[in-house]
């Protein structure tokens, strides 16, 4: 049974969340050869105060990964 787990220091809606999980799922069982229901997707969201780079929490550094 694999695992994918996403760390993501911001959180998602859950419609989002909801798409990932679907898109992980199927590129994983396309590539793998294995059936869709045997994969298990774990998705980690911490505040971007709790997630350090450099020595500077994503909060202060002013990085911004979204569109």
């Amino acid at each position: 049974m694999p695992l994918i787990h996403v760390v993501n220091a911001t959180s998602s809606s859950v419609d989002r969340k909801r798409e990932l999980i679907r898109e992980l799922t199927d590129t994983y069982a396309r590539v793998m050869r294995m059936r869709p229901d045997t994969i298990r997707v774990v998705i980690d969201e911490h505040d971007r105060d709790s997630w350090g780079v450099g020595g500077v929490t994503l909060a202060d550094s002013g990085q911004d990964e979204s569109l």
